[in-house]
């Protein structure tokens, strides 16, 4: 069984959000590596690699339960209602994903910023 047609694109758009929150994060951490390796002990520094792991944990988390839900519709036999129920909860965790993505943003401007 595959994807239904109508949950497919959000799924794809989903993933593709979380992807690049990911993939910007990794670019924060390394950034805020260098920063950090020149001044080990500045509290500003370990908050914002905090937060920047904080979004990592969140964007796993919300990956699995995508990936959960996405495995559970693929069963045979999942009543039409469960899978409408599936796509809510779905477009739920899409809504929350550019908020996450947003915060990311801000912390690295942040981060960029500093001298």
């Amino acid at each position: 069984m595959s994807i239904p047609s109508d949950i497919r694109p959000l799924v794809n758009e989903l993933y593709q959000v979380l992807n690049d929150t990911e993939r910007q994060a990794t670019q924060g951490l390394f950034a805020l590596r260098t920063a950090m390796s020149l001044f080990p002990e500045n509290e500003i520094l370990m908050q914002y690699f905090s937060s920047i792991s904080n979004f990592q944990f969140c964007v796993a988390g919300t990956r699995l339960q995508a990936e959960n839900i996405v495995s559970n519709i693929l069963l045979a036999g999942v009543p039409d209602e469960d899978v409408q129920k599936a796509g809510d909860y779905l477009a739920s965790l899409l809504h929350m994903a550019p908020e996450v993505k947003i915060m990311l943003e801000q912390v690295i401007e942040k981060l960029e910023a500093l001298p």
